[in-house]
């Protein structure tokens, strides 16, 4: 058999491409890199738009709540005129933290000197600043951060020249309205946090069905599944991929489904990814919708947030059937990779493999992982690749 030194002779000249079909995977210190991690937070992080909360936490006027994007503090807030507006978190002052959790208030007030803000950034009152000469207030505006919706999620981008959300996933709220039935009627109903001891990027680089067969059998059983393998469309930022349910299997045989689906209004899985760091999903069973966040706590350590939505408050057992089937099976099997990966990829033993991808782009190709490996890779480098396309 070859030695380490032989074997990487042999690889040399391969590496990450832009052409799918013939690329080699991201190089292992994108996982583990100190200064990888500093131009993530630069290159995308504070410029592409992160999801923040739910606009159902900001209903009322002078509702807000807290949140963070790396080393950045935000607050987002129901301003005096209606709109949902979102502020870095921090005085003009002294640079003192403004505002903590969540809450509702008419004023935003800094605890460390007591500057006053109305709910639009605007400074109102600063102890003694009639004795200041020429103090503008003005000038003391709290810096506002760029805010859009997508159905009950609150995105930002810290980055003012971005493209607006709708254009960078064009299509997307569309998809996600036609594939479940009452979309704009169902309600936030749970949410539980995982921590992962991996890197943020292994979590999409599991965008592909692969490995489906190998860690996931109650979902893709050899004989006789309850979902068919996927289709993939891939967008420019987005991604979509959809499995028939076995109808059949659903009607007939309900005892031999993983989890009880009821009348099973959605009959199909479909599942999405939204650049950089969600999936959607829409499971088999009543309406409802998944939003699945990953959140960078370090450069091997992530939070991944779970969000369920449903129509009935509290759920019922077939709503709770598919949140506690992947929360209970589906998601520990992925967890378990992703930490093993994070051990292995810095094995002096690794030199890479290759996307698995073929011409026809089908179940089991990994052409949904390049395709997000390919947007890291154009974030941190532009497209000047290690393999020519």
């Amino acid at each position: 058999m070859p030695l380490l030194s032989e074997l990487s002779d042999k690889r040399k000249g391969h590496g990450f491409s832009s052409n799918a079909e013939y690329s080699y995977m991201l190089p292992p210190s994108y996982y583990y890199d100190p200064d990888i991690y500093q131009r993530e937070k630069s290159n995308i992080w504070h410029r592409n738009w992160i999801y923040v909360g739910l606009r159902a936490d900001v209903v009322d006027e002078g509702s807000f709540f807290t949140a963070q994007i790396m080393d950045q503090k935000i607050y987002v807030i129901r301003a005096k005129d209606g709109q949902i507006r979102a502020f870095y978190n921090v005085c003009q002052h002294r640079g003192h933290t403004l505002l903590e959790g969540r809450g509702k208030t008419s004023t935003v007030r800094c605890p460390f000197h007591a500057w006053v803000y109305d709910t639009l950034g605007n400074l109102k009152k600063a102890p003694q600043a009639e004795h200041v000469g020429e103090f503008d207030y003005s000038e003391f505006c709290i810096p506002e951060i760029r805010c859009e919706t997508l159905g009950p999620m609150i995105f930002v981008n810290l980055d003012d020249t971005a493209m607006p959300l709708d254009e960078l996933a064009k299509g997307l709220r569309q998809s996600i309205s036609e594939s479940i039935p009452q979309f704009d009627e169902l309600k936030h109903v749970r949410t539980e946090a995982f921590e992962v001891r991996a890197n943020w990027k292994f979590i999409h680089d599991g965008l592909e069905f692969y490995h489906g067969p190998y860690i996931h059998p109650e979902v893709a059983a050899t004989k006789n599944p309850y979902i068919t393998p996927r289709n993939s469309t891939l967008h420019e930022y987005w991604q979509l991929h959809q499995s028939k349910g076995n109808y059949e299997l659903m009607d007939k045989h309900p005892e031999k489904l993983p989890y009880p689906m009821g009348a099973g209004t959605i009959r199909d899985l479909s599942v999405w990814y939204l650049w950089p760091n969600l999936v959607f999903a829409a499971r088999q069973g009543p309406p409802n919708f998944q939003i699945l966040e990953a959140v960078p706590n370090g450069i091997e350590f992530t939070v991944r947030n779970q969000i369920n939505f449903c129509l009935n408050d509290p759920p019922t057992e077939f709503d709770l059937g598919h949140m506690n089937f992947y929360r209970d099976v589906v998601w520990p099997q992925d967890r378990e990779a992703m930490e093993k990966q994070t051990a292995g990829i810095k094995s002096r033993g690794y030199l890479r493999g290759r996307h698995m991808v073929d011409p026809d782009r089908s179940w089991w190709s990994e052409h949904a992982t390049h395709h997000f490996n390919n947007l890291v890779w154009l974030a941190l480098n532009g497209p000047k690749y290690e393999m020519s396309s």
